[in-house]
Parts: C-alpha cells; structure tokens; sequence
C-alpha cells in the first residue's frame, strides 16, 4: 500500500510540476515610456525642407530660349533643385530604407540602402516638373538605425514659376 501512495504521490508531484512551468509562460508587466519630441534644430535626425524656386526660364516657349535664358542665369540645369536636407547627429550611421516624393519630381539623389554618416548632413536633390507636380508637395523618408526606425513626412517648399503653374 505504501508503494501505491508514493507512486500517487510521484504522479501528483510531476502533474504539478508540469502546470507550474506552463502556467508561469505568460508574464505581463507594465511599464510606462516618454518620448520627447524637439524641434529640427535639437533632434538626433533632423528632416528640413529646401526652399527651391524653379527659375523664372522655365515659363520660356521655347528649348532655345530656356537654354540661352539658363546660361546667362547661371542656374541650375532647368527642374533640378535640393529638395530637403537631412542632419545625422546620432553617435552611428544611419540608413535610408524608403523615400517617397509626388509625381512631379523624378531622378533623386538617393537610393534606399543609402547611409547618412554620424554628424553628417545630406541633401535630396530631384527633377521638378513643374507641370506634373502636386499644388502642396510633400515627401516621406524612413531611416534606421541601431534598431530605431524614424519616418517624417515634410511639406516641400518648392515653387514654380507663375508662367509654368
């Protein structure tokens, strides 16, 4: 008889070990978390847009005349402007991982898979297509580093000549 009780016992023992380690798999703790959002100036990464004004030559009739009209400008090549700036002030590289910008702005500077540089700032350049471009144009950049991903959409400040709009 009291191999049967140690045998119960031995059974209950390990049905209990078995419900304890299953029950305790689940954890919930609360904890609380702040974030501080700052001004471009203070932040580790800092997405600012560029004041680009197309030339007033982009209204001209014809390919001629905005050549001639760019040349004695000393311009920029017609379309192409700095469209944003971004400041790495983090302590390691980061990455461009998406860029989106409104039709009406083709051939960028960047590529995802781009790295900005610890204390470094890069800028977006683009073809504006005055024609085609969006009455408040924005665009959206993502980027990654050290596990942290940011994505900031900016309104972009770029303005076409009343002859081309």
């Amino acid at each position: 008889m009291s191999a049967r009780v140690g045998i119960g016992l031995i059974v209950v023992g390990i049905a209990l070990l078995i419900t304890a380690s299953a029950g305790a798999s689940v954890v919930s703790v609360d904890r609380s978390i702040s974030v501080q959002v700052v001004d471009d100036e203070d932040a580790n990464v800092a997405v600012e847009p560029i004041e680009a004004e197309v030339p007033d030559n982009a209204g001209s009739e014809t390919a001629t005349e905005r050549a001639n009209e760019s040349a004695t400008d000393a311009a920029p090549p017609l379309g192409e402007r700095e469209l944003l700036n971004v400041t790495n002030r983090l302590d390691e590289e980061i990455t461009v991982t998406e860029l989106e910008v409104p039709d009406g702005i083709e051939n960028t500077s960047w590529q995802d898979g781009d790295n900005i540089g610890s204390g470094e700032t890069t800028t977006l350049e683009g073809t504006v297509d005055c024609e085609t471009l969006e009455e408040e144009p924005t665009a959206t950049v993502e980027l990654d580093g050290s596990g942290v991903t940011i994505s900031q959409t900016v309104g972009l400040e770029v303005a076409c000549s009343s002859a081309s709009a």
